[in-house]
Formats: structure tokens, sequence, C-alpha cells
């Protein structure tokens, strides 16, 4: 009588849990699921005229990329150029497919967890040509996260992570997978392009000025298949060395305001 009465009574105990279990999966479980944007900005790119970043406080300050006759600079302050090749399609592009994977906030409190206070964060805002905000997303921490599996070669050679993101007029902080947060970590020079010399058809080098102190000035030139340094002709072995070594320069550190004492000593130009 007594097991059997014990039975019924976890029976009942079982079945109070299955139904405490389905309202959490009809119930709590789509709601979270509703609190989620399927995608955090959803913009038409093409009509993004300039992108506003604004670095982490320690990283200097904001700079800003500008679509002109079709051309984009960045610049800051009274210095400008080039970006750096295929930055700003991927500054778009990461943007443009955030999709949140997870609600880790939902007031101010949680801000200075996930480095998303106006200090701790980068900012970045897209603008269209009449001047109108069209995105405006804050970038905070990012965290590794351990890969199921280690082998997968997903990521950067199978590492995971998650960076954590706000709307800048919203209090809520999401979870996204990626390394947005690594992307957009960067001072305004590592987004210059840095290229110094780029030649990329070598071959069509006919000609090099050496302009050097003294007479010692000489003409690296080219005629029909043969080099020719003056009147004399080169080392083809060597001299295709160092028109190899040309092809690709590429400089470090941007000195935007410096200002040479003298003429140079040593000068060189090349011809196509």
């Amino acid at each position: 009588m007594s097991k059997r009465f014990n039975n019924r009574r976890m029976l009942y105990v079982l079945g109070i849990l299955m139904v405490i279990l389905g309202i959490t999966f009809l119930v709590k479980i789509p709601h979270e699921k509703s609190t989620l944007k399927e995608r955090l900005v959803d913009i038409d790119t093409a009509k993004v005229s300039k992108i506003e970043i604004m670095p982490r406080l320690k990283e200097g300050e904001p700079f800003l990329f500008s679509r002109r006759n079709g051309q984009w600079i960045v610049s800051q302050g009274e210095i400008s150029g080039a970006p750096e090749k295929g930055a700003v399609d991927n500054i778009l592009a990461e943007i443009n497919n955030i999709k949140p994977k997870s609600l880790e906030a939902v007031d101010r409190s949680g801000w200075s967890d996930f480095n998303l206070t106006d200090s701790l964060a980068t900012r970045v805002r897209l603008i269209d040509s009449k001047g109108k905000t069209m995105a405006d997303l804050m970038i905070g921490r990012f965290a590794y996260n351990q890969p199921a599996n280690p082998y997968s070669g997903g990521g950067y050679a199978g590492i995971e992570g998650t960076s954590y993101v706000r709307l800048h007029d919203e209090k809520k902080v999401y979870g996204v997978d990626g390394f947005l947060a690594l992307t957009f970590s960067g001072k305004f020079s590592d987004y210059r392009d840095k290229t110094f010399v780029n030649l990329e058809n070598i071959k069509d080098v006919t000609r090099i000025s050496f302009n050097l102190p003294s007479d010692s000035s000489f003409v690296l030139a080219r005629k029909d298949t043969l080099w020719y340094a003056g009147n004399v002709r080169t080392d083809s072995l060597a001299t295709a060395e160092y028109l190899n070594g040309l092809r690709y320069i590429n400089g470090e550190v941007f000195r935007d305001n410096f200002k040479t004492a003298s003429n140079p000593a040593y000068q060189g130009e090349s011809l196509i």
C-alpha cells in the first residue's frame, strides 16, 4: 500500500515537472529569442557616404572616411590620404553582417563589464550623403571561446571568439560571433595606405635615374633586352634582383609634419 502510494506520488511529481518544462519551452525560450534582432544593422552600403570611427580613448582621436568623386579618403584633422586597400569594403561588410547570438545585458549596469562605455568602446557611425546617420554602433571587448572541435580550422586557425556590441541609442548588449572587436581596434594610421612603391608591372620599367652627390649620378636604362648603367652593361641577374626589390615597398610609420633641412643627398626617379 505504502509502495503503491509512493509510486503514485512520484508520477504526480514527474507530471508536474514535465508541465513546467513544457511551459518553459513554450513561453520562456520563444520570449528570449524574440529579444534578439536577426541583424543588428541592415542598411544599403552603397548609400554610405561617410564612416566616422571614434577609437577607444587610449587609441587616439576620431577619424573619418569620406567618399569623394567615387573614391574614398581617410582623414584626421588636417591630414588626409588614401585608406588601406579594401579597408572600407571590410568595414561595411563587417557592420552589415552582425548577427546577435546572445543577449548579455539589458541596461547600463552591464556596459562596463563588456567595455561598452563611451571611453572603453570603439564607436562606428555610418552616414549618408545628406548627413543622416544610417547606423551607430558601439564595439566593446572580445573573448576567446574554446572551439568544440579544435581541429576544425574555423576562425583564426581554429580559434573562435565572441565580440560584444550595442547600438549607441540602445541599452542592450549583444554577443556576436567573430573578431569584430579586433577588426576595429586601431588608430588612424592603422587604416592608412602605407604603400611606398608599387610596381606591379616591373617589366615595363625602362629607365631609372639616380641623382647622387658630386659627379656620381647615373642612369640605369634598358636597351632592347639588356640593361646599362651609363654605357656599361650590367650583370643581368643582379639587375633583375634589384628591380624585383623595388616591386613592392611599404612604409611603417607616417611622419606627416616632417620637413627636410636641405635637399636630399640621394634621389631616384623611375620612368616607365
